[in-house]
């Protein structure tokens, strides 16, 4: 396979920020996306690469890209198959020139200068490695994937059957959700949202990029686990606001969506935690997470109907 890729002129040779983001036929979302980075970045030097997923050719966000390239700064990389969300922002960052990489996804509005907050947080703790923004919903509730803490298998199951939110305040039962610990103040926690998350070159070259077994989802929380066997801290950030989109480029295909996760599910689970479980425990997780794949799917064939 041979990537088709398109440069904007280039004003400068290194940059602080590399803002990365793939698209798969993200619509009018990736234009706004784009706006709203033009429109709140300042007092920063960036540049964007974006790799296209084999979008539909007469897709709007397809066609968008002929006008992107006309700015500044600007790497489009048009790949002529789907490589998933991990494979294709390896390839971002492979090529990257800034000091801090920013994954982006096309779907996420920028309420103020995140690239500056979350690059100048990073710049200034030594420890950080990663950190991401406070993300919201559209309708303005707290968006949680993007303040997590460790996804050990009892913590998740928490998290699934709505424990942790029906006990907001209870630890024992938060250790994923984290809804225990003030949405408005910076915490360290161990993982955030692929959709919106800054991270320290210098912390790219000692772990890697993302684990390409992740086609989508888990690739960040692996991510995250990473960082901290490096000896890096992960760090949650309000001062930064964005907005996501959630679910955007996956609206269509739904049941499709949800094996996916189930598949980066049982992958994470089989890299970080298998080998600390008995057959009967492998036996009890594995049918929850598959379960829990069979009921989505039971719901999302009723809402059809």
């Amino acid at each position: 396979m041979v990537d088709n890729v398109l440069k904007s002129n280039y004003t400068s040779e290194v940059f602080d920020v590399s803002v990365i983001i793939v698209n798969w036929n993200a619509g009018k979302y990736l234009e706004e996306t784009i706006n709203s980075l033009k429109e709140k970045t300042c007092d920063i030097s960036y540049e964007i690469i974006l790799i296209d997923n084999n979008s539909r050719k007469d897709e709007e966000s397809f066609l968008y890209l002929n006008k992107l390239i006309q700015t500044d700064n600007v790497t489009i990389i048009k790949s002529e198959e789907n490589l998933g969300f991990a494979k294709a922002n390896n390839k971002g960052m492979k090529i990257a020139k800034g000091r801090n990489f920013l994954i982006l996804n096309p779907d996420v509005i920028l309420h103020n200068n995140v690239l500056k907050i979350l690059s100048e947080y990073l710049d200034g703790n030594q420890t950080a490695g990663m950190v991401g923004p406070k993300m919201l919903n559209s309708d303005g509730s707290f968006q949680q994937p993007c303040f997590r803490g460790k996804p050990y298998p009892k913590d998740t199951l928490f998290h699934l059957i709505g424990l942790s939110k029906a006990f907001p305040n209870c630890a024992a039962l938060n250790g994923y959700a984290l809804w225990h610990l003030d949405r408005d103040k910076i915490n360290e926690c161990s993982a955030l949202s692929g959709a919106c998350m800054m991270l320290k070159k210098s912390l790219y070259e000692v772990i890697g990029g993302m684990d390409e077994q992740f086609f989508m989802y888990q690739e960040e929380t692996d991510w995250g686990l990473r960082t901290e066997k490096a000896g890096y801290k992960t760090i949650y950030n309000p001062n930064a606001t964005v907005t996501h989109y959630k679910g955007i480029t996956t609206k269509d295909i739904k049941i499709k969506s949800a094996w996916i996760f189930t598949q980066s599910m049982m992958k994470f689970f089989k890299k970080h935690f298998w080998n600390n479980y008995n057959i009967f425990q492998k036996v009890f997780w594995t049918i929850l997470i598959y379960g829990n794949f069979f009921l989505k799917t039971l719901i999302t064939k009723i809402r059809r109907k």
